[in-house]
């Protein structure tokens, strides 16, 4: 019998990389030149949205815009984000005591394979994730807020959610790993001014901070 292991996942845009930010500030009028000011108003809150749920939503509201052309265009549009982005700093010093305790290390985000990518190969570390999964490219998996995801990730490393922590900045990301039962830490350093998280189990500012938390005996038995 295969005793559970303890798993740490982080999240991508906003978490691994500044990229929640850039999106909202840098790419503001995307949405808006893309499906109209009133369809990308209507549409709301957009932060941990998978870009699926997002033209769902606008494809409700009536706009023309093929699927083909959105997704050209969001491409083109995340290759800039992540293009200048840089990896959050502390990330590396908190992988060294992850795989130094014996964690089993994934990555769980709701972008295309080859946005995630385009982040993965800039971390010195990519050989040390057991898992990279893109829920983009699993439709048989629901995207945050609901858990499958989470669940997945328990199953095929043969993980304990009791033992192990989710790194998340969004709401739909916190609700999706509380309810896969991880330990959740809501992270704050790249978020949009104004964003309000909720339901995480404790806060953390920096990657310093998760470190302090990670290393804690009630986190790390």
């Amino acid at each position: 019998m295969i005793n559970p292991k303890r798993l740490f996942v982080f999240d991508m845009d906003g978490v691994l990389v500044a990229s929640e930010k850039s999106w909202v500030e840098d790419e503001a009028d995307f949405y808006v030149k893309l499906f109209g000011e009133d369809i990308a108003l209507a549409i709301g809150d957009m932060v941990g949205v998978s870009i699926e749920d997002i033209y769902q939503k606008a494809k409700a509201l009536g706009t023309p815009v093929t699927h083909e052309e959105y997704s050209r265009k969001s491409d083109e549009a995340a290759m800039r984000v992540f293009g200048r982005c840089s990896i959050s700093e502390g990330a590396n010093e908190l992988v060294d005591y992850l795989v130094k305790h014996d964690w089993q290390i994934a990555l769980l985000s709701s972008s295309p394979m080859h946005w995630i990518e385009q982040v993965t190969s800039r971390l010195p570390w990519w050989d040390k994730l057991a898992i990279v999964l893109s829920l983009n490219a699993h439709k048989e998996l629901r995207p945050k807020p609901a858990p499958d995801g989470y669940l997945h990730l328990l199953k095929s490393l043969h993980a304990d959610a009791k033992q192990s922590v989710a790194l998340e900045d969004s709401n739909p990301g916190i609700v999706s790993a509380q309810t896969a039962g991880f330990f959740t830490i809501d992270y704050r350093e790249h978020l949009p001014v104004g964003y309000e998280q909720m339901g995480a189990d404790i806060t953390a500012e920096t990657m310093k901070d998760v470190l302090e938390i990670v290393s804690r005996d009630t986190i790390s038995p």
